[in-house]
């Protein structure tokens, strides 16, 4: 079985090529969550190859974190990468499906980078078609997961396409939960917005709205960009992004 490796500073994450990929939307989403400093226990749900709970554990020094996968081959890829980083003891993986996990302590940080095509073409591949559509996660099952597992002062973020994202706040706010923060992610200057990323609480307040670009419009990687992931990726080459996958140009079931 063939693998690829994502080089990051302070730890490598190893890929199935037959299952899930490291992608922008995981880097970016991982590099902004807001540290408030009394994250404790936090929930990585759908965690994949593990990289969103890595990343978390270097950015929360303290947080105990629990990555939760129901895929099988993705859990045990997300265990190996756990068992190789230095973070092994503040992180554990559990194979299971979030709607029925149960914890007598509830989370101060829910995460999620989630399936999030929905009744649109599909891969032959099964495994790509459950890590990316929604079929088996939907929005509405998501947000019900986080209601009953989130604190009453924890805060619930995730990235999400930019299409959805108004329909994605209001269903929210249907089970009181409010947005405090919203990135819009655009791939260059030159370009809309793509993805959105959201931070909710149960508490009402002002929404920081804040735009993150990139790339330039000639195609080089923005140095918003560069600030933003140089702790936790390898310097980035000095050749053109549009070389290398930014999220905007995600094409349907072709990369997450």
């Amino acid at each position: 079985m063939a693998n690829d490796f994502f080089k990051f500073r302070e730890f490598t994450v190893k890929q199935d090529k037959t299952a899930m990929k490291v992608g922008t939307d995981s880097v970016v989403f991982g590099s902004c969550l807001t540290v408030c400093g009394n994250e404790s226990r936090i929930l990585d749900v759908g965690t994949g190859t593990g990289l969103l709970a890595l990343m978390a554990a270097q950015r929360f020094t303290s947080a105990q974190i629990v990555a939760v996968e129901i895929d099988p081959s993705a859990c045990e890829q997300a265990r190996q990468n756990v068992e190789n980083s230095k973070w092994g003891n503040r992180i554990s993986v559990v194979h299971c499906d979030v709607r029925q996990y149960a914890d007598a302590e509830q989370f101060d940080l829910i995460i999620a980078n989630p399936p999030y095509f929905s009744n649109s073409l599909k891969s032959p591949n099964p495994k790509k078609n459950f890590a990316r559509h929604d079929d088996f996660l939907s929005l509405h099952n998501l947000i019900d997961c986080v209601v009953k597992l989130l604190s009453e002062t924890g805060r619930f973020a995730l990235i999400i396409p930019a299409e959805r994202a108004a329909n994605f706040a209001e269903l929210a706010g249907d089970k009181a939960l409010f947005p405090l923060r919203k990135i819009n992610i655009c791939p260059t200057t030159d370009k809309p917005s793509s993805r959105v990323i959201f931070e909710f609480s149960r508490l009402a307040a002002n929404c920081m709205e804040t735009t993150l670009i990139l790339g330039t419009a000639s195609g080089e990687y923005s140095d918003q960009y560069r600030r933003l992931t140089k702790d936790y990726i390898m310097p980035l080459p000095d050749v053109s992004a549009k070389y290398l996958p930014l999220c905007a140009e995600t094409e349907i079931c072709m990369q997450h």
